[in-house]
């Protein structure tokens, strides 16, 4: 892949990480398979004000696994246009394999050229999806040299389950996400898996201050916050809620003017994200398309083939939203 390096795209490399709310966004479509641009531009509207991050194609939400290349040049090419880089953008492009990962990156930095977009980007990639721990430090120097825009690794080893042709290890082997730490592109991981290994990850880290570790779990960071922020699912349909939720458990909510009663309050709504995460964590893109779909958000809950939908006739999602007047 050629290197952008002397092109008009300015380099995102002096562009910090966010800190809180990365929401990992659903990829709205519509009955005929395309991006509903209107739709999108309405969920845009919806969590904007309320997002530190917007995770674009991920492999949760974003069903990034189902989207072929055009989709996801359409997908990026409209959000482009409607946050106008007022927040960071992490864009999944993983594939089957390194050379079509390394093709959409030259396809999606095409997109952000011809855009000429001036907010950050950060490409996210799941390296065990198509590459094995060993290399991975060579793999990466070459393709960073040749990319403008800095790297977030993805880190899932129920990801890499679903792999047809599974490698032999589902996670980033501890040695070598130090190496990879050393590599200045690569600013920072998202981490989806046990509370010992992110430990032992973080001190893999530590020679590198300004490395970010996201939590990929909603559960485990409503027990265990991580420093850095949460990669959230339900922010989709609950961005004010899951928005307080996370400055409160990372200390970034304004001090001055807090009730007597603020600790019992966010107790009370941190209970209401737990009610609320029960309802969707079973079937969770399905779930939230619907909700978004019966709201008038989006205007369909079409989905990938990946996804299956559910047989009840009412989403309980929508109801617990309406009754609680979630936001």
């Amino acid at each position: 892949m050629g290197s952008w390096a002397g092109g008009s795209l300015r380099s995102m490399e002096t562009e910090g990480l966010p800190k809180g709310l990365i929401v990992d966004l659903i990829t709205p479509l519509t009955d005929s398979g395309d991006i509903d641009e209107e739709g999108l531009s309405s969920l845009l509207t919806k969590v904007l004000p309320r997002a530190d991050g917007i995770l674009l194609a991920g492999p949760q939400m974003g069903e990034g696994r189902g989207l072929d290349k055009a989709l996801k040049a359409e997908l990026l090419k409209a959000v482009c246009a409607c946050t106008e880089g007022r927040v960071p953008l992490f864009f999944w492009v993983s594939s089957e394999s390194a050379e079509t990962t390394r093709e959409t990156i030259e396809l999606l930095e095409g997109v952000l050229e011809s855009s000429r977009y001036g907010g950050a980007v950060f490409w996210l990639d799941s390296p065990l999806f198509y590459h094995s721990n060993r290399g991975l430090y060579q793999y990466y120097h070459e393709l960073t040299a040749n990319t403008v825009h800095p790297f977030v690794l993805y880190n899932d080893a129920g990801l890499i389950e679903l792999v047809e042709k599974r490698l032999k290890r589902g996670n980033i082997r501890t040695h070598i996400l130090s190496e990879l730490g050393s590599i200045e592109k690569i600013r920072a991981l998202i981490f989806r898996g046990p509370l010992a290994r992110v430990n032992n990850y973080q001190r893999a880290l530590n020679k590198r201050p300004d490395f970010k570790i996201y939590d990929g779990d909603e559960a485990r960071f409503l027990e265990h916050p991580s420093l850095s922020g949460i990669i959230s699912m339900g922010a989709n349909v609950a961005p004010k809620l899951w928005s307080t939720i996370t400055r409160a458990s990372l200390g970034m909510l304004d001090e001055t003017g807090k009730s007597p009663d603020y600790v019992h309050e966010i107790w009370e709504k941190a209970q209401l994200l737990k009610e609320l995460m029960e309802l969707y964590r079973p079937n969770p893109i399905w779930k939230i398309k619907k909700a978004l779909s019966d709201s008038g958000i989006i205007t369909s809950p079409a989905r990938t083939s990946l996804i299956e939908p559910d047989d009840e006739a009412n989403n309980q999602l929508t109801e617990f939203i309406s009754r609680y007047a979630v936001e």
